[in-house]
């Protein structure tokens, strides 16, 4: 096996370092490191960064080296990299405003010489977003979770997982009744974050009272959780001392608050949130905070989650500080915007557009249970850059375009599945198959591709590697 076969997907993505966590970063944070000072360097340097980034796709995806970079980068869903340093830089802007004004001054020193200079744009942006903030450093909260007093119950973790998809609206309200069927109604508080089209808000149930609000943009529906966990402590501080239960389908924000780190400045809620458990602890009272997974028909969930979209909505602002790092993810939205903007308009990769005309940070195999060789295939054949006559022709790698088996039929990746006469016998067993599967056959490949439709995506792969198809 070859160094590049080596690669996996999951490696890949953590060479360049954009999986979802990313753990490790062993090539992208070294490009990036400093963009603040070089993003604006001139395309002619900025292409040997970009160089790299390139290889590295090509090696991870399997395409060709006739793939367009533009193609490459949404294939695996990882960003241009100039659009990266001016999101990278954008954000330690506003990280400057709240904790180094120096940098700001520095800048706003340049714009009185009227410097006019490159460097300069990125500070123009950030000064017509209005995006900046005073500084604010409310007190460090000192709390330790008493295992006695404050509990997290992350159980139904382990409970559901491997349950299909079409028996977990079935299964998993029936395991939260076994679980929890001894808790009283009134101790039970569900609690849920929403976004509905721009506004974001909360909602809390509980079987006497509810609660929804709207939140101030910028906001995350993270942040939204929080709240709504502070807003249950609320309820829960008025009334008698006991053994309370707040359900949440925010696995961040329970892994939050069962965090011993120290809060930082930035985390507004999680500071007021142990605020109140400190004080709540004191007088006696009992919590257990309980993740339970979110649209799998419980019924405290549901409503907690129809009063959130409700929030968004209708509801009253919840008064709360902002903090710098909310503004963040409007960096990352206006990245994105750009992003879409370049491959909407571009000429190249017009193909690969037709079948992801739009960009995203999840890469089409995203959470698909494939091998590499799949997603090498599939991503060839997305790309339109596989190794079949009639690409090898465009790119003056042989004579002509038509098929080397049957000498007649335009030699592309239709023609080898739907057409050559040569693969008959295992076109009949495809057929077969689609059929079993409940697939129309005689499908134009882009179209399958462009719907994602993995069993006609298998099957497909299935068929070449029989026919001993090289693409």
């Amino acid at each position: 096996m070859s160094t590049k076969d080596q690669f996996s997907t999951h490696n890949y993505r953590n060479m360049v370092g954009c999986s979802p966590g990313r753990p490790h970063k062993t090539i992208l944070s070294v490009i990036e490191y400093g963009s603040f000072c070089f993003h604006s360097a001139a395309n002619c340097h900025l292409i040997k960064l970009e160089r790299i980034q390139y290889r590295c796709l090509r090696i991870a995806l399997g395409c060709m080296h006739s793939t367009h970079n533009a193609s490459l980068e949404v294939l695996a869903e990882v960003k241009p990299l100039q659009n990266r340093f001016w999101e990278l830089s954008l954000r330690l802007l506003i990280k400057c405003g709240v904790s180094n004004t120096l940098v700001i001054e520095n800048f706003e020193e340049m714009l009185s010489l009227n410097t006019q200079s490159k460097f300069m744009r990125i500070y123009f942006f950030y000064m017509s977003s209005d995006i900046s903030l005073p500084g604010y450093n409310p007190p460090r909260v000192h709390f330790t979770n008493d295992s006695s007093s404050v509990k997290y119950d992350l159980s139904m973790k382990q409970a559901v997982q491997g349950i299909p998809d079409q028996l977990r609206c079935i299964s998993i309200p029936r395991i939260f009744n076994e679980k929890y069927q001894n808790v009283n109604s009134c101790k039970r508080f569900f609690t849920d974050g929403s976004r509905i089209n721009g506004p974001t808000g909360f909602g809390v149930f509980n079987e006497n009272s509810t609660a929804f609000r709207k939140l101030q943009e910028p906001c995350s529906v993270y942040v939204a959780e929080l709240a709504a966990i502070d807003f249950a402590l609320g309820m829960i501080s008025n009334m008698p001392a006991d053994h309370f239960f707040i359900f949440s389908d925010s696995l961040s924000s329970i892994e939050a608050l069962r965090s011993m780190k120290p809060v930082r400045h930035s985390s507004y809620f999680l500071t007021k949130i142990r605020e109140q458990m400190g004080a709540l602890v004191e007088r006696s009272y009992k919590i257990t905070f309980v993740w339970v997974p979110s649209h799998c028909s419980i019924y405290g969930n549901e409503k907690a989650d129809s009063l959130a979209k409700v929030g968004a909505q209708e509801g009253e602002t919840y008064d709360r500080r902002i903090s710098h790092d909310e503004f963040f993810h409007l960096v990352r939205q206006s990245s994105l915007q750009s992003w879409q903007r370049d491959w909407r308009d571009g000429q190249l990769g017009r193909w690969l557009h037709s079948i992801i005309p739009n960009v995203s940070l999840r890469a089409w195999h995203y959470s698909l249970d494939v091998g590499r060789d799949f997603i090498r295939v599939m991503s060839r054949l997305m790309s339109n850059h596989y190794s079949l006559g009639a690409h090898l022709h465009r790119i003056n790698l042989a004579l002509d375009k038509l098929c080397t088996k049957c000498g007649s039929g335009y030699d592309d990746i239709d023609h080898v599945v739907w057409q050559c006469p040569d693969n008959d016998a295992s076109r009949a067993l495809l057929l077969d198959t689609l059929e079993a599967r409940g697939r129309q056959p005689f499908v134009p490949v882009r179209d399958v591709l462009g719907t994602r439709d993995l069993i006609y995506m298998r099957s497909i792969y299935e068929f070449l590697r029989m026919c001993c198809i090289k693409v």
